[in-house]
């Protein structure tokens, strides 16, 4: 079994759409690191992006914000 390394932060471009982004990964010594680096690039769903894109407000919303003004509201 190979042995991993510490957790890495990378941020890649996709080459499809251009967008940068960014990968958080434990990535074995044994491999080759461009190579994976590249299909996680190509795996960016440029579909996905656009659409987070074209409607801003419906991002992530803290949990606990949520559910006070779901409590609230009853």
């Amino acid at each position: 079994m190979a042995k991993r390394m510490t957790a890495r932060a990378v941020r890649l471009t996709c080459p499809k759409c251009l967008v940068a982004f960014s990968i958080v990964a434990y990535v074995s010594q044994g491999v080759n690191r461009e190579q994976y680096y590249k299909e996680r690039a190509a795996q960016h769903d440029c579909a996905e992006h656009a659409k987070k894109l074209a409607n801003p407000g419906n991002g992530i919303k803290n949990p606990l914000k949520a559910s006070k003004a779901a409590a609230k509201a009853r």
